[in-house]
């Protein structure tokens, strides 16, 4: 059974290229320190697809893609990466079921 993931809290390690999910980092601080579990090194919001705009105005400007390439344009349908199901669906969506 694939591991269900939303597209949002999915990455790629800015320093070894391996898919991350949000959902696998630790979460105990709101300031955590983020580290990669392939290749150990810090994570920042770049890893995310975020890049700075404006003085402290952080933007999403790239997503995973279905051949785990970075794409500039949000994926409309859902799709499998290795065991992951990749889902499109907005949160409050994939609550009501």
């Amino acid at each position: 059974m694939a591991r269900r993931v939303l597209i949002e809290g999915l990455g790629k390690c800015e320093h070894c290229g391996a898919i991350l999910s949000i959902e696998g980092l630790p979460t105990e601080a709101m300031d955590a320190i983020w580290k990669c579990p392939k290749c150990e090194k810090e994570l920042t919001g770049k890893s995310f697809g975020y890049e700075e705009v404006g003085k402290s105005n952080f933007e999403k400007v790239r997503w995973v893609g279905e051949r785990r390439r970075w794409v500039r344009k949000k994926p409309s349908e859902d799709f499998n990466l290795g065991n992951w199901r990749i889902i499109i669906a907005p949160l409050d969506y994939l609550l009501i079921f």
